[in-house]
């Protein structure tokens, strides 16, 4: 036993530590089970066509048993993926040698005595749980038209069709919303059984003896079953004034309960279909390779959020309020309804990956410090910025982990005094601002391969190209006589002279039109020569 023992925690070790083994777990994974994933919706695509032509195949076998050949071959090719897809599901359902690592490792921590046929009763018994399972179970069933020999097996192909519902979202909305309203489904069911068997008793007595059409009780539950679905058949009805009465009782309860199953079924269908909008919206994200995250879409959110879109950024955007995501969608951004605050929802939109930047510009200051920490705790490198509402709460949003907070009211009475103190050189930085005049600010980032890597700014010939150096960002703090400023644990250098050196990873600030500065930015990314 100890040899057994010890040659399946080896073999679990190897498991553990293989990276082809985790590779290959975690492509089935996405492939099977990832909801925004693009290569599962081709996989459900091409799944969907198959169950459907399968289907097809074998209804056309039942009136003609001598198969085209193809057919064969598609019914027999079809079979192996339906099985090869349960095997596959059933192995990504768990790590089974993750349970039984688990196992040993607290029975060697704590001196206790370890177990074989208990681990293993826990690993089978966690493969039965997904056996099963309702979907498994129709895999499973799906699968069993296909064996031939038995003919009675065809009554299974109906479970093919359900099989479907595992690849259409729509059809596992429907699935999701029984399995949550079980509870109601179950006491209306219980109900309607019980008016059901009053019905057909009441029926059987009165009718029995009088109504040719009513001889065995099968026959009264029949009717009381077509006559509360108020689907009127009219092969069957009653003659005696009491089986009257009844039809009319039955005919009021089944009404009832159809429109209370109605109710139960719409009013959890209009909850569903927001969250199918989102799942939706969150795969639209998924594709974007990078983007700017704006938390909030009031007046201010409005303003960012059209200026980025504007100057080609990707822009997502999160509102609580369904009525300003509406709005964006209109304007041609993604928009998502939810609460920006919750570390779950920015943890599916890629908070550190693929957003390169949070901007909150919520009416609540509290709101903004929120999303701040929540965004600053999934990623330590994320740029966020964050309106400040009140002035006096700046320092909050500094210790919650933005990188710049800017404070409207500051900002409005800067502007108005320096308009009182220089009327024209503030509508001259206005039209920048806003270019009105064509000429803007623009930073251009030195990367690794820059032609301009240690070269100085005369080099540049910026006046030539009809551009201004307004000032230089640097990572690396160096000791220079130059006039410079703080900025983020960075060092900004005002207005360089010529003979400054430029260096990796430094931002320099350019001031001109819009087209000068591309040509500056399309020959940077040059390569500096070896």
């Amino acid at each position: 036993m100890d040899f057994i023992v010890s040659l399946l925690v080896r073999f679990a070790y190897f498991v553990e530590h293989s990276k082809k083994y985790r590779r290959s777990k975690e492509f089935c994974r996405t492939l099977l089970e990832h909801p925004t994933s693009k290569l599962k919706f081709y996989f459900d695509l091409f799944m969907v066509i198959l169950v459907v032509l399968s289907v097809l195949f074998l209804l056309y076998e039942v009136k003609n048993p001598d198969l085209h050949p193809f057919m064969d071959f598609f019914i027999n090719a079809s079979l192996v993926v339906f099985i090869t897809e349960y095997l596959l599901r059933l192995w990504i359902y768990s790590d089974s040698h993750k349970l039984f690592l688990e196992r040993y490792e607290y029975a060697l921590n704590n001196h206790a005595s370890f177990s074989l046929f208990k681990t293993l009763h826990t690993i089978i018994s966690k493969k039965i749980e997904y056996i099963i399972s309702p979907l498994a179970i129709i895999d499973l069933l799906a699968i069993l038209p296909s064996y031939r020999p038995l003919r009675f097996l065809r009554i299974f192909l109906l479970f093919r069709i359900f099989k479907l519902f595992r690849y259409a979202r729509s059809m596992k909305t429907f699935t999701t919303i029984i399995s949550e309203k079980k509870f109601e489904l179950f006491t209306l069911a219980i109900f309607a059984g019980f008016v059901i068997f009053t019905g057909s008793s009441a029926i059987y007595i009165f009718e029995t003896n009088v109504n040719p059409k009513i001889n065995t009780l099968f026959d009264a539950i029949y009717w009381s079953i077509v006559t509360m679905g108020t689907v009127g058949y009219g092969d069957i009805v009653p003659v005696t004034k009491e089986g009257m009465v009844i039809s009319m009782i039955l005919i009021i309860f089944g009404v009832a309960i159809l429109a209370f199953l109605t109710s139960i079924i719409v009013s959890s269908f209009q909850t569903k279909l927001q969250e199918l909008k989102s799942s939706r919206t969150l795969a639209d994200i998924e594709r974007l390779k990078s983007y700017i995250l704006v938390c909030g879409y009031g007046r201010v959110g409005e303003v960012v959020a059209k200026m980025l879109h504007d100057d080609g950024y990707a822009v997502v955007i999160i509102d609580i309020d369904a009525e300003k995501i509406k709005l964006a969608n209109q304007r041609g951004m993604i928009g998502i309804l939810g609460d920006a605050s919750k570390s779950k929802l920015l943890g599916q939109l890629g908070v550190g990956k693929r957003a390169s930047k949070v901007i909150c510009v919520t009416n609540s200051d509290e709101m903004n410090v929120f999303i701040t920490m929540t965004a600053r705790s999934l990623s330590k490198e994320i740029d966020i910025i964050a309106r400040v509402v009140k002035s006096y709460h700046k320092k909050k949003y500094m210790l919650a982990g933005a990188n710049f907070a800017l404070s409207a009211d500051e900002t409005i009475g800067l502007m108005g005094s320096q308009y009182i103190d220089q009327p024209i050189s503030y509508a001259a930085l206005d039209d920048m601002l806003t270019e009105t005049t064509g000429v803007l600010f623009e930073s251009l980032k030195i990367y690794e391969k820059s032609i301009y890597i240690n070269k100085t700014i005369a080099t540049l010939e910026l006046r030539e190209k009809r551009l201004l150096l307004f000032g230089v960002v640097r990572e690396e703090v160096e000791p220079t006589a130059l006039l410079t400023y703080a900025i983020d644990d960075k060092i900004f250098y005002f207005n360089p002279p010529g003979d400054f050196v430029i260096h990796k990873d430094d931002t320099l600030i350019i001031m001109g039109k819009r087209h000068h500065i591309n040509l500056l930015k399309k020959h940077s990314d040059k390569r500096a020569p070896k």
